[in-house]
């Protein structure tokens, strides 16, 4: 796949059956199969191998689904329970027209944030769970984690409160712990997954120094150097784990991020180019139609 798509919580959000949201960085959001085409953005959009600028916490109620997380396909059904990160890479095969399932969508900040003002052993404990994508709950887990979604839920409604965000955080972090006294407490419901080989913890560093550094940062140079390795080495292990090179990587994000700035009519080209640290529009938009095929000028108003 030559170009690999980053979904913005707000893009995510829009395309949900139900949402609520704090500040499209907190969200709970209700998936739903039996909606149609018409009523949803389109399912093509998630048809392909995209990643997500959040973390995702998914638990199946009903139906099910096709989906690959990092080219490996899972089926997922009732009571199976997913976490998400933006160094996975997800696509959705299929969904089935019953299918239905409460995802809770978290944008990094908020959860550095919490993440730093109450990190204790269990929580990092739990981190260390978290790097396994699926799980298979029993019917009564289900039930109580579904009903810790909707106490979030009502905390991120209850916005005349004093001190709503703190109660947010605060509700988050219990939400988080229960979750994590469910996943400990498991042994056969967890999916094995291979540990990851130095390679592979290679690709997972560089991708998040990508999602950090990747506007101002377009060389391969300054991603080896920060992992202690050659440029070439790094794009080595990248084609062979993932089939595109450092440079496609970074092209990638670019070229994600400069479809959605100019998207927005309010966003000049001059102003996209700063945004992604590039010398001056011409060189920018050089970069862009090589890769789309046309000037930033005509894609906008083609969008």
């Amino acid at each position: 796949m030559d170009k690999l798509p980053f979904v913005e919580i707000k893009e995510l959000n829009k395309s949900v059956s139900s949402c609520d949201s704090y500040q499209d960085i907190f969200s709970i959001v209700d998936l739903d199969g039996s909606l149609s085409i018409g009523e949803k953005r389109d399912l093509e959009e998630y048809s392909f191998p995209v990643r997500i600028n959040a973390f995702l916490v998914v638990l199946i109620l009903d139906g099910s689904a096709d989906i690959k997380i990092d080219y490996i396909t899972y089926k997922i059904e009732q009571n199976c329970f997913l976490t998400i990160t933006p160094t996975h890479i997800i696509q959705a095969a299929s969904v089935s027209k019953d299918f239905k399932a409460k995802m809770l969508v978290v944008d990094r900040s908020f959860l550095e944030e919490c993440y730093s003002k109450f990190r204790s052993p269990s929580m990092n404990n739990y981190m260390q769970i978290w790097k396994s994508p699926y799980t298979v709950f029993a019917p009564k887990e289900t039930f109580y984690l579904k009903m810790c979604f909707e106490q979030l839920r009502e905390k991120i409604n209850n916005q005349s409160h004093f001190f709503y965000k703190e109660v947010l955080q605060n509700s988050f972090i219990v939400f988080l712990l229960e979750m994590a006294n469910i996943l400990m407490g498991k042994k056969d419901g967890l999916v094995a997954v291979p540990i990851p080989s130095r390679k592979g913890e290679l690709l997972n560093q560089f991708l998040q120094l990508l999602l950090v550094h990747y506007k101002e940062q377009h060389g391969v140079t300054f991603y080896a150097e920060k992992m202690f390795i050659t440029s070439q080495y790094l794009s080595l292990v990248l084609k062979e784990l993932t089939g595109r090179s450092a440079n496609k990587w970074i092209d990638d994000a670019l070229m994600v991020k400069a479809k959605i700035l100019l998207k927005m009519p309010q966003t000049t080209v001059q102003q996209v180019a700063d945004e992604l640290n590039f010398s001056d529009q011409s060189t920018f938009g050089k970069f862009f139609k090589k890769h789309m095929g046309m000037s930033p000028m005509k894609y906008r108003k083609n969008s």
